[in-house]
């Protein structure tokens, strides 16, 4: 994977943070971009405590031949994720099966459609501090208090 300044990143370069981590496409005409709201909403929250400095929240487009680092520099602020802890990965144009493949290693998984639309679920996963899947929230209809306080024990678990 790399960011929106083409720098390699993996998942594993966040170990010791806990990842709050979505999948989605920018040109996605619907829910991604109200997930996106979410996640920020819920970013805001945290970074109003000390575990701003412990949680990192990673997106990675599920459409990386649209999703250039261009896009991915522009959308955060858009839906209002704060840079300091949120970062936008893709697989890029060449990869695009990596995406794939990640995604269905957290049980997301997307069709590609006509015209660049895809079909997919909403899901904001929470990744504990050693790198493994601990939680994951589907639609948007979860508690915004509830994903709070999971991020906070797992901020605080020294397993």
């Amino acid at each position: 994977l790399m960011d929106a300044d083409e720098k390699k990143v993996k998942l594993s370069d966040f170990r010791g943070k806990v990842v709050v981590m979505n999948f989605l496409y920018t040109n996605c005409p619907d829910i991604c971009p109200l997930h996106s709201e979410k996640v920020a909403s819920i970013q805001e929250s945290i970074n109003q405590t000390p575990m701003k400095d412990m949680v990192q929240f990673i997106t990675i487009t599920t459409d990386p031949a649209f999703d250039t680092p261009k896009i991915l520099k522009s959308y955060g602020g858009e839906h209002g994720l704060d840079p300091v802890n949120w970062i936008f990965l893709t697989s890029g144009v060449s990869k695009p099966a990596a995406t794939r493949k990640l995604a269905e290693r957290y049980g997301f998984k997307f069709t590609l459609g006509k015209e660049g639309y895809q079909m997919h679920g909403i899901v904001t996963m929470i990744i504990d501090k050693s790198g493994n899947l601990r939680a994951k929230y589907h639609s948007l209809k979860f508690n915004k208090t509830t994903m709070i306080l999971h991020i906070n024990a797992f901020t605080n678990d020294n397993h």
